[in-house]
């Protein structure tokens, strides 16, 4: 898993691009009422769900929870160059879902809080009958998605985990068709973001956005 984080990491690079280069230098480390905002590493999505689509579901989740959190506001979020710095020399050795993780406190030292997050499911199967009249009129399909967190203070001397959570959905949609065809962009049109699969995946981001920003917001109280 870990393996593959810089070429991760290259790819969210391209993907948050100059454009959103702008927000993070606009953004203002305080709230109006003049408290400090956590300081928080956003490290991109590692999908190991092994789903058959023809986009890549990393880009996708990541940018959903990067946007979410850029528009909630609640955080001082370091930039993707900072991301991409702390992460170069790591290696397959760096599991953040591991119990040996002081390494993280010495990766992403200029930041506070550090946020990880893995699809490891995402699957779409035929729904659970319940042998009543809304089979029949509901879609015969079912998406189920599940994203482990881990959240990490570093403010301390070691590391400490405050969130360790797998987040499952599920969501009855129509049996969607070609979804193995190679179309790396598909996830960026609207007209797939108003589809059942879309808004499902933009339902699963705001519920992680939301735990992650209640647990790393009450840590910052204390």
């Amino acid at each position: 898993m870990i393996r593959q984080l810089g070429l991760l990491i290259g790819v969210a690079l391209a993907l948050m691009g100059c454009s959103s280069r702008g927000n993070y230098e606009q953004a203002t480390r305080f709230h109006e009422d003049g408290r400090a905002k956590p300081i928080v590493a956003f490290v991109p999505v590692f999908d190991r769900s092994g789903s058959n689509v023809g986009w890549s579901l990393s880009e996708e989740f990541t940018s959903h929870l990067k946007n979410r959190f850029m528009k909630r506001n609640n955080f001082y979020l370091s930039t993707p160059e900072d991301v991409n710095a702390a992460t170069a020399t790591l290696t397959a050795d760096h599991n953040p879902f591991s119990t040996e993780t002081e390494w993280v406190k010495e990766s992403f030292e200029s930041s506070e809080y550090v946020i990880f997050t893995e699809l490891v499911e995402h699957s779409i199967h035929p729904k659970e009958l319940k042998g009543n009249f809304l089979d029949k009129v509901t879609p015969s399909s079912e998406l189920t998605v599940t994203m482990r967190v881990r959240v990490f203070d570093i403010r301390g001397p070691k590391p400490e985990v405050i969130l360790q959570e797998f987040i499952r959905q599920n969501h009855v949609i129509p049996k969607p068709s070609d979804l193995t065809e190679n179309n790396p962009e598909r996830w960026k049109k609207l007209t797939y973001a108003v589809s059942p699969m879309g808004l499902a995946h933009a339902q699963i981001a705001k519920e992680v956005v939301k735990r992650v920003e209640d647990y790393i917001l009450l840590a910052k109280s204390k």
